[in-house]
């Protein structure tokens, strides 16, 4: 049910470090479209940073408030004409590559109200089985940027993987990694309590860098070798969940012959790669910035279904919508949180 004011609060992002509880109208639902009441949102980097730098960055300033939010779930409320097969009641994960929900489109989810435009079951809706809870469902989302990072690096079973970064998304590399069967993974970042988490979730090095290097524990774990008179550690895919320049180039610095690199971190500073060693090696790196990926949302919702895994490591902190501002501090705060949820009080 709407609320009878007509109205809600609506996180947008003003300038830098400047991000408020908007009270705005809610939006109509459209042809195409869906109202989506949400249930659980997730606070992403990605949602930092914005907050952080004033908008999404680079040399565009920012024109108007920016909505956020995008890793979210909810309860359909309304649909409009021409969308097939979804009924106000249903409950759906959302994918929000198709009107940049949260990135900088018109709609961001971190209020108790969302639009979705291109509404469709299988492209931005998924429905849920009832067994999964909304707060698991909004996992969806950082899921699928993992699942996609490791389909570019053609990531098989049988691969030995490195992860630089134990953060949401490094941890949620780790879930997808033993989803697709994958058990040779180590973990590296700063902070012991989220290397913790990684080896909950199936991890089975986790290393703190500050006591022990990339190069010599990867040499420990993995194996080591010598190619035209260089060393090389035996990992043959690494995924950099970190954001950190040196991480990244120590990683390509080490890898073998005809290893994978995929990039789903976000860089603020260019990085200086060391082309010798990638062409000597015939190094394959590549970004994944996650969009267009429905096939890769639906397989993550249907892994949430079948509950193999116990994700329970993966969030950290619950707060509601009321204690917005102490969600985002909490979020920022590495030594403390991995994944921290929003929730929305129901509306009757």
């Amino acid at each position: 049910m709407l609320p009878s004011s007509g109205t809600m609060r609506l996180a947008r992002v003003h300038g830098p470090g400047d991000v408020r509880l908007d009270e705005v109208p809610v939006p109509p639902c459209g042809a195409g479209e869906v109202l989506v009441r949400v249930g659980a949102c997730g606070v992403c980097g990605s949602d930092l940073g914005y907050i952080a730098q004033g908008g999404l960055g680079g040399a565009v300033p920012l024109r108007a408030p920016l909505p956020i939010g995008h890793e979210f779930a909810g309860t359909v409320v309304a649909v409009g004409e021409g969308v097939a097969d979804v009924a106000p009641g249903l409950r759906v994960a959302v994918n929000p590559d198709f009107a940049y929900i949260g990135g900088g489109g018109p709609d961001g989810a971190m209020a108790p109200f969302i639009r979705v435009a291109g509404a469709q079951i299988g492209g931005t809706l998924f429905a849920l089985a009832d067994h999964v809870s909304l707060t698991e469902a909004a996992l969806a989302e950082p899921l699928s940027v993992a699942l996609h990072g490791l389909r570019v690096a053609g990531v098989r079973a049988a691969d030995k993987v490195a992860i630089l970064g134990a953060g949401p998304i490094g941890l949620c590399t780790v879930v997808m990694l033993r989803h697709l069967g994958v058990s040779d993974i180590a973990i590296f970042d700063r902070e012991d309590s989220r290397l913790a988490r990684a080896t909950a979730l199936g991890a089975a090095l986790s290393v703190n860098v500050m006591s022990e290097s990339l190069s010599e524990a990867l040499t420990r774990f993995h194996g080591a070798g010598e190619r035209f008179g260089a060393p090389f550690v035996k990992t043959n895919v690494f995924v950099d969940a970190a954001g950190s320049g040196p991480a990244l180039a120590e990683a390509i610095g080490i890898a073998p012959y005809r290893a994978r690199i995929a990039v789903i971190a976000l860089h603020k500073k260019p990085l200086a790669v060391d082309l010798f060693h990638l062409m000597a090696n015939e190094i394959t790196m590549a970004g994944a910035i996650a969009d267009n990926r429905a096939d890769e949302f639906g397989e993550c919702v249907a892994m949430l279904a079948q509950g193999a895994q116990d994700l329970t490591p993966l969030t950290s902190h619950y707060f509601d919508f009321s204690s917005y501002h102490e969600a985002l501090a909490t979020a920022a705060d590495p030594a403390r949180a991995a994944k921290v949820m929003l929730t929305f009080p129901e509306i009757a």
